[in-house]
């Protein structure tokens, strides 16, 4: 067994000692209900094998992120909150794009007076450490604030909603909690 699954050789090996056993038992006692037996047992051991590469494609196919990377990436967020020149950051999504990408997207609000590049280079780098290895960023000057401002609601009314849409922790089952 490897990787939680059963390796190719493994499978062919009990399928031949199946046949082999089948084979004798309807040879030595006349036994012919061996032989479905056998085949019925051999087909359980490879859908069992399978069931670990159809979870992984699944995973791939709903793009979901791997249980082992979202104690990382949560981690990796609170640092990234802690970024000096960061306002807040927003909509973070990750997901596993194939077997070796991890990928993301993620939107961070920066103050009007830092350079964005550095900004970009330091969340680069710990989502990087975190294990995303494919990542989008887009980045909002706090001027987009000021300018959303004066289309609805004030600043600090944006600002807290921004906050407030932090606090809220993501469930795997796709809800929000506070």
């Amino acid at each position: 067994f490897t990787g939680g699954g059963m390796n190719a050789n493994m499978r062919d090996t009990l399928g031949s000692i199946g046949v082999i056993v089948s084979t004798v038992l309807i040879e030595q006692f006349g036994w012919f209900i061996a032989d479905p037996l056998c085949s019925l047992f051999i087909a359980v051991l490879i859908f069992l094998s399978v069931i670990p590469l159809i979870k992984d494609a699944c995973q791939v196919l709903l793009l979901r992120l791997p249980p082992d990377h979202e104690k990382e990436l949560h981690i990796a967020l609170e640092k990234i909150q802690k970024i000096e020149g960061l306002i807040s950051y927003r909509d973070p999504h990750f997901w596993r794009h194939s077997a070796s990408i991890v990928a993301g997207t993620i939107h961070i609000q920066v103050t009007s007076e830092v350079l964005e590049q550095r900004i970009v280079q330091q969340v680069t780098g710990i989502l990087k450490d975190a294990g995303v290895n494919n990542l989008t960023i887009q980045v909002e000057k706090e001027a987009y604030f000021q300018h959303m401002s004066g289309l609805s609601t004030g600043f600090h009314d944006v600002l807290a909603m921004t906050k407030q849409m932090e606090s809220l922790k993501y469930c795997k089952d796709g809800t929000y909690i506070m």
